[in-house]
Order: structure tokens, then sequence, then C-alpha cells
């Protein structure tokens, strides 16, 4: 066998390989969806009869809407958020005409494995087709629909935002309560207690990890405390951190100093735990410009990351988000940040005057249009 004919069989036994893994997956994914019998479709989802975060606030009517969607281009959206979900509710012109659109996003240790995956990937552009199909995949058989759809839309920064969508048509509906009506029996709502990591229906969080790979997504998870973690994080360059919001480089795990109060970095390999270890107390040290605090960037388990100098030798500033308000949060990667001393320069720099600047990592909050 020539060398040409070798590779060519290598790939189709690797192909072989990659669809027998994914079908494991999903065997395994549907074997416990069966197993937690989930509740009734009313009791886990979300009802759509009072919408929180709506159109009925700024437009009285459909048309209203629509002639407004129609002069912002085309489209005109809301996000809201309940107990068990975060969507976007949006009107948009289709080649039948105008839908009424609900997209639900991965929310909790899913959403921090989306980003995390993208970040870390070679290729970004073909890793948003790995993650559409992905996330296609993650929904067990008894829950997917021809009509639902994992789709990438709008965001304010380069970090994509993909999430399941469906619609219907807003053909001959004048009223909002006629929008509601239909809405609530969106099978979207089914996916709700699924996609949401926190959730005690969704799947174990290692199947979400073994699906990612099988579809060539770059997924490393901390060996202390599991989260899935990249070191290709603008704010964190060559550090490994996790996209969850409060935490960003620091492991909470036993394996890395137990109830001390010191903060330990993710670690990639278990050969690399150890009890957290301190500050001799005769450290250069010099002051955050952004939060005030005494930092280093000598203590021995944060090799050049300046962190606090303190007993909590944290990394992360207390600098408020990327300027914007709380009230303004979504889509944050990551709204932690490094200290940056005065009068010395940050890897980070450039990543933290574009978030100041525009709002980096962020959407607005329910009751704020998009226009």
């Amino acid at each position: 066998m020539g060398k040409r004919a070798q590779r060519a069989a290598k790939h189709v036994k690797q192909a072989k390989q990659r669809k027998a893994a994914a079908s494991r997956n999903a065997a395994a994914l549907n074997a416990w969806i069966a197993d937690v019998q989930l509740e009734t479709r009313d009791s886990i989802t979300t009802t759509a009869t009072t919408p929180q975060g709506d159109f009925t606030e700024g437009y009285e009517t459909v048309g209203d809407a629509i002639a407004a969607a129609e002069k912002a281009g085309g489209t005109l959206s809301y996000f809201f958020f309940d107990d068990v979900g975060e969507y976007e509710r949006t009107l948009r012109q289709g080649t039948d005409g105008w839908r009424y659109e609900v997209t639900l996003y991965p929310a909790g240790e899913l959403r921090d494995l989306v980003k995390v995956s993208w970040l870390s990937a070679e290729d970004r552009d073909q890793a948003v087709g790995q993650l559409r199909r992905a996330l296609a995949e993650y929904v067990p058989s008894e829950l997917r629909r021809p009509d639902i759809e994992v789709v990438q839309r709008a965001s304010t920064t380069d970090v994509p935002r993909i999430g399941w969508t469906q619609s219907l048509s807003l053909s001959g509906l004048d009223t909002w309560e006629d929008v509601w009506l239909l809405e609530k029996d969106l099978h979207l709502y089914d996916l709700a207690p699924i996609v949401d990591s926190t959730s005690s229906f969704a799947p174990p969080e290692e199947m979400g990890f073994a699906l990612f790979r099988e579809h060539g997504l770059t997924v490393r998870d901390c060996t202390g405390c599991g989260a899935a973690v990249t070191d290709q994080h603008p704010h964190w360059p060559g550090l490994w951190v996790s996209a969850e919001q409060e935490f960003g480089p620091v492991c909470n795990s036993p394996l890395l100093g137990g109830k001390s109060p010191q903060s330990a970095p993710h670690i990639v390999h278990a050969d690399q735990a150890h009890p957290v270890r301190r500050l001799k107390g005769r450290e250069q040290k010099a002051r955050c410009r952004h939060c005030d605090a005494h930092v280093t960037s000598e203590h021995p388990d944060w090799p050049d990351v300046w962190v606090e100098a303190t007993k909590y030798n944290s990394p992360i500033c207390a600098m408020l988000g990327s300027g914007a308000g709380a009230e303004q949060e979504y889509d944050l990667i990551d709204g932690v940040y490094p200290h940056v001393p005065v009068d010395a320069s940050s890897p980070a720099d450039e990543a933290i005057a574009v978030a100041r600047k525009t709002g980096y990592f962020h959407q607005p909050r329910p009751l704020t249009f998009l226009r």
C-alpha cells in the first residue's frame, strides 16, 4: 500500500473512531435524560404569559415595534432572564416576513465551556461551527425539534454569542397578548433546565467536556477544581483562567490549600498540586493603579503575576467591570481584571483600555433596547 493510500486509510479510520465516540456520548446523554425522568413541561420550564423584559414597555402594538425594527435595520432585541435561563427576544425580518424569535443561551459551566473553547481555538471561525454542532448534539434527542436551531448572534465584542433559537411568524398578530399565547408553547423553553449546568436537570459536566472534544474543540480543565480553563484570555495572557465571572484565575480546591484564605492558580497537571505557599515579607511591593492595593510580582505561586501582598494574595483587582454597571452586564466572559501597578506595565493593559472605553464583554441587560 502506497503512502497516499495509507494516509487515506488512516483518515477513514479516524473518522470512524470520531463517529463511534460521538455515538457513545450521544447515547450517554440520552440514557441520562431517561434516568432522571424529567418532570412535566409545565413544572420545569418558563412560561411566557407575563414576559420580563419585552417590547411592551416601549411599543404599544406589534406594528409599532416592527416599525422601530425597520428603522433599526431589520432587527430589534431585548434580553431577559429568569431562574432557569438567559434569553434574547428579537423581532427579525426574514424572507417570509417579520418573525418573533426567542434565543436561549447556555448558562453556568456550560456557558464557560463555550467561551473557553472559543478563546483556546487556533481557528476561531472554525470553532464557531464546531460549537454550534456540539450544542445541537448536547440536547438529548427527546427534546430536539426541527425548528430549533443553534445560531450565532451579534455580540458587542469579538467573542461570539451562540445559542438555541426558535421563532414564530408575526403575520396576523396585532397585540402582544396574541404573541404571548403562541410564545408560551415554544418547545425552546423545554431546553432551559438542560442547558443551564447549575440546574439539577443538566447532564454531568464531564459529558459536556467529552462532547466538545469529540467535535475537535480544545478543552482544558483544572485538575484542582475541574473548571474549564484557557491560557488565551485577553486580560490574563499566558495564565490559566476560567471564564467564570467571580474567580477567573483562582482555583478553589482542597488540593491547593484547603480552607486557606490564600488564592491559588488553576493547574492542568496533577503533579503541580501542592499546598499554597506564603510570602516571606521581604518582597518588592508596588501599589495597584486601579484599586490602590499593595501588590507584588514575587509570590512563589504566582510567578510574574501581580498579586496582593497580603495573606489573601489575590490576583484580582477590585476595579469594577468594564466600565458598565451591574444593570448592563450580559454576555460577560470575565469581569475580573488583573492588578496593574503604578509606573509599571501589564500584558493586559491594552485589553483593559479597550474594556473601559467600549464596555468590552458586555451586552445590555433586560429592559434596555438595542437600537
